[in-house]
């Protein structure tokens, strides 16, 4: 790295040629002028005053001084040019003003845990009867006794159709579902009996359907209205799943033999069939 000599360690040798030059230039210039002057009527006077003129000239020492200064000033700056000092050796920057003014502070926090989303709420819509079989185009039957019942599936032709059971399809209008899923509930026409899927007694994580028997089934809101709803959903083939809104993953399904009691499944379970055929009733 370049650096900048003392003031002290510069010869001034050099200097003294040029000072000489330049006060001898000045009294060269001054008898030169005297010289044209012609005035002969004066010319003793003249000679006198040219002399103490001369005299007169002297070499200030502060001037001398003050003159080697500018020229050394002259020379430093120059050298500092040639070698882009100011450039290369950076004084003060961004950095040294930001540090005094941006200070870094801990910032205290609360660390949020996810929620989970708000509870579905349903909200009823409308009410259609319907004919509902599976794949094998088996028929559900009511079947009762004792005081209980169940649905059946079974095969039925003929007079024996008049046993095939209506379904009233209640269909809702939900939050946070998707519109390939359509909340219903599914009950028994004519009847005040509705398809219901609530855990087993002694079995929370096995789903049983029943059919239970509800005065007013648009009374039920929130979670007493959750064993009652299945979303269903149509298939590419035209068929359709119930799926249990309060089990997801279990499905109504029936048993490929004739005449078993329609039960819950889960969608693993590929010995049951849970596609059903869904046709307005006349």
């Amino acid at each position: 790295m370049a650096e900048v000599p003392e003031f002290n360690d510069i010869s001034m040798d050099i200097y003294s040629e040029m000072e000489e030059e330049f006060y001898a230039d000045y009294s060269c210039k001054i008898k030169s002028n005297v010289s044209h002057l012609e005035w002969k009527s004066c010319n003793t006077d003249f000679s006198a005053c040219k002399s103490d003129t001369l005299r007169g000239i002297k070499k200030p020492s502060k001037s001398a001084q003050a003159f080697k200064k500018a020229i050394m000033l002259v020379v430093v700056v120059e050298k500092l040019k040639a070698r882009n000092y100011f450039e290369s050796q950076c004084i003060f920057d961004d950095h040294d003003l930001l540090d005094h003014i941006l200070v870094e502070e801990d910032i205290s926090f609360n660390r949020v845990e996810a929620a989970d989303l708000a509870p579905t709420k349903f909200r009823y819509h409308s009410t259609t009867v319907h004919i509902v079989r599976d794949r094998r185009q088996k028929c559900l039957t009511l079947q009762e006794y004792q005081g209980n019942a169940h649905l059946v599936a079974l095969f039925l032709q003929g007079q024996n159709l008049e046993k095939e059971a209506k379904i009233n399809m209640g269909a809702y209008i939900a939050s946070n579902v998707d519109g390939q899923r359509r909340p219903v509930t599914l009950g028994i026409a004519g009847r005040s009996l509705y398809l219901s899927c609530a855990a087993e007694e002694g079995n929370q994580s096995m789903p049983v359907l029943s059919v239970m028997e509800v005065a007013n089934i648009r009374e039920k809101k929130n979670e007493d209205l959750l064993p009652f709803m299945f979303y269903r959903v149509r298939n590419a083939d035209s068929t359709n799943t119930f799926e249990s809104v309060a089990f997801p993953g279990w499905y109504i399904s029936t048993s490929p033999v004739e005449n078993e009691q329609v039960r819950m499944k889960p969608q693993e379970d590929q010995t049951c069939i849970r596609d059903f055929m869904v046709y307005a009733s006349s």
